[in-house]
């Protein structure tokens, strides 16, 4: 099964440019003179993968779900499947953003059924929720949505007839795609850099 690395880390300078990222987003009627630039979105993912891992590894932990690594596993969401060989780049990643902002809700309503309102787990979680938004608002300004195809439907909630047990794993098991996917997108979009850097001309100098 893969693994990567899951040591955790100080998210408070994150937290703090992906808010700024949050405000360089277009506003309402047009773009504004702060409207999101392709380095800062990248920058914003890069942010959220770390973020992702440390959500994962702080659930796991308060779920009491560490044992026989039960929440690892390979049946990967099919919204964050990789479709065919090419790159994801950002412009796909809207798609996999929609679908896990609507899997966050359902998790923090059913963390807010188990947890006082100033849990630090509703707190991580919410946080992660404003940075898919953020990525989303960020997207939104640098490419044009596509038009809505018909019939297509939001995924379903968990069915309440899940029990407790099975919607923390279900919660948990979203989140560790989550934290790879995230993981994979961030290491991709620094190797594509990393191209872009090697392939560019030098600057000529006197």
């Amino acid at each position: 099964m893969p693994q990567w690395p899951l040591t955790p880390s100080s998210s408070s300078a994150a937290v703090a440019k992906g808010l700024l990222i949050l405000c360089a987003v277009p506003g309402q009627g047009g773009r504004s003179p702060l409207a999101p630039t392709v380095p800062q979105t990248q920058a914003l993912v890069r942010l959220m993968a770390e973020d992702a891992r440390e959500l994962f590894t702080f659930y796991e932990k308060e779920q009491h779900l560490t044992i026989h690594n039960i929440c690892r596993t390979n049946n990967t969401p099919e919204w964050l499947r990789r479709p065919g060989k090419r790159p994801w780049g950002l412009r796909r990643l809207r798609r996999p953003m929609i679908h896990m902002d609507q899997a966050l809700q359902d998790i923090i309503r059913h963390q807010r059924d188990l947890h006082h309102a100033e849990a630090e787990i509703l707190r991580r979680l919410n946080r992660t929720q404003l940075n898919v938004r953020a990525l989303l608002n960020n997207l939104a300004g640098l490419f044009s949505a596509p038009s809505p195809r018909p019939g297509r439907r939001p995924l379903p909630s968990p069915a309440a007839s899940l029990s407790i047990f099975q919607q923390k794993l279900q919660g948990c098991r979203i989140l560790w795609s989550y934290a790879r996917f995230m993981a994979e997108r961030s290491a991709e979009l620094g190797a594509g850099s990393r191209r872009t850097r090697r392939g560019s001309p030098r600057d000529s100098g006197p």
